[in-house]
């Protein structure tokens, strides 16, 4: 009889704060920060999140957009790391190489990327590196014996640290042009001819946002950054296996492994753990809805779901990286 008092207490205690978290929700409103400008893919998908995920969550509180573009995304993790608010009233999507950046040594990622809660992605992705068809250039061979402009979004960001290792453990001659304050900007800048390529575009993002860039053969594609290859790309080279030594193809994998949290969806940390259960539950039933993913399908966007705890687990593991991989990873770095 005790010990189902006992247990009859704790269910109450556990539904009274659940039932407390979920409350929370109700008549607030939610931010999203997003690290890039507007127009972007990252900035379609804060929007997509922000017209659907009041449905799924407790409450149905309003939610917003605000974005906070900046040297790759790490201005806005920055922000959530240090100044957000850690209640839930503030979530945030990054590019998920800023999540390394601690990692790289870079004095402005002032953050522990596994402090941060882990709420999910709308699905993995390939990073093609890329360059225009009006180049001499058509692989990535012929990127070692002639200089390629490509854009880049800064410090913290793909379009930096792919061509950036490509040049150090390859001996490619990508001359990176910073300042960009976004994909869409530098995507922008190609078609102008202002650069010669974008190293570090996702496939989704190009089809998305530039089929025509594929379809009538505007680019080439040299090697794609990703942990398996593209169904659609047996033939092109995985990144990872370009490199002549063990130690830099690990590293190659090493910054790869940003295909798998590409889309992250985040909290600052500090968050308690049944707000966080609340966010993930929510996120996860809101692409799993079929009229979610009937409308991403109709912006063109690739919904394949990656859980908070999946993401959670590759960072973990991305700060177990041996120090021999990691330091020509920070070598890397410091040639920016």
């Amino acid at each position: 009889m005790f010990l189902r008092l006992i247990l009859g207490w704790m269910i109450a205690a556990c539904s009274s704060i659940t039932g407390y978290a979920a409350d929370f929700y109700n008549g607030k409103v939610i931010t999203i920060v997003v690290g890039f400008t507007p127009g972007g893919t990252y900035d379609q998908i804060a929007r997509f999140y922000a017209r659907n995920l009041p449905r799924f969550l407790p409450g149905h509180p309003t939610v917003v957009v605000q974005n906070m573009p900046g040297a790759g995304s790490l201005v806005a993790t920055a922000h959530l790391a240090n100044a957000a608010a850690r209640d839930g009233s503030v979530l945030g999507i990054i590019g998920g190489g800023s999540a390394l950046e601690p990692l790289l040594g870079n004095q402005q990622a002032r953050y522990d990327a596994r402090n941060f809660g882990w709420i999910g992605g709308k699905s993995g992705d390939h990073f093609m590196c890329t360059i225009s068809s009006r180049s001499p250039a058509k692989t990535i061979d012929d990127a070692k014996v002639r200089e390629i402009i490509v854009g880049s979004t800064g410090p913290g960001s793909r379009t930096m640290s792919f061509p950036i290792a490509l040049n150090q453990l390859l001996g490619t001659k990508f001359k990176v042009v910073t300042g960009y304050p976004g994909g869409n900007e530098v995507s922008m800048a190609l078609e102008k001819g202002e650069v010669e390529g974008y190293c570090g575009w996702a496939i989704s993002s190009i089809r998305q946002r530039s089929p025509q860039w594929i379809t009538e053969g505007r680019i080439r594609f040299l090697t794609q950054f990703a942990l398996s290859k593209h169904k659609d790309f047996p033939d092109l080279p995985l990144a990872m296996d370009l490199p002549p030594t063990e130690a830099g193809r690990r590293a190659v994998e090493f910054i790869s492994a940003d295909s798998v949290n590409a889309w992250p969806l985040i909290t600052p940390p500090g968050l308690p753990a049944d707000r966080i259960s609340i966010l993930r539950s929510a996120f996860d039933a809101m692409l799993r809805d079929p009229l979610v993913i009937a409308e991403g399908e109709k912006e063109g966007l690739d919904i394949d779901p990656i859980s908070g705890g999946e993401l959670e687990k590759v960072i973990n593991h991305l700060y177990t990286t041996p120090k021999d991989v990691l330091s020509i990873v920070q070598e890397l770095s410091k040639a920016r």
